[in-house]
């Protein structure tokens, strides 16, 4: 059976990845916990099968990257009008941005977030038990 360790700033947490395995809380920790450094799986000689850190891979194993949408906001313009309220009226432009890549809608983005996890889903669940 292969083991995962989620390592953070302070300490590493070994995991069985076995039936009881969920993709979904590994994903939460590797977005938004602040303290995350890398999630890797070794097999039962130590051999490092897949990391999230992409200088351990090396041809060893199968690097992945998990991926989430940020909002860009950029102002075009602004209108003063005195006689109107709010006075002042703002033109924003308002982009996507996934892994380097910029979108104009956020349905778009949502698509390709959803792709990209799916294929790092689909590599992890490679490497887990289900029996």
């Amino acid at each position: 059976m292969n083991i995962g360790i989620i390592t953070y700033r302070d300490y590493d947490e070994r995991i069985l990845l076995n039936w009881n395995f969920n993709i979904l809380e590994l994903f939460n920790i590797i977005l938004i916990d602040k303290d995350f450094v890398r999630f890797e799986i070794f097999d039962k000689n130590n051999n490092l099968l897949l990391s999230t850190h992409y200088p351990d891979v090396e041809q060893k194993g199968v690097y992945i990257k998990v991926v989430k949408i940020e909002k860009e906001k950029e102002i075009t313009g602004i209108t003063y009008d005195a006689f109107r309220t709010p006075s002042t009226i703002r033109r924003i432009k308002v982009r996507w941005n996934v892994n380097g890549r910029r979108f104009r809608t956020k349905k778009i983005a949502l698509d390709y977030v959803y792709w990209e996890n799916r294929k790092a889903s689909l590599k992890i669940e490679s490497f887990v038990d289900r029996r």
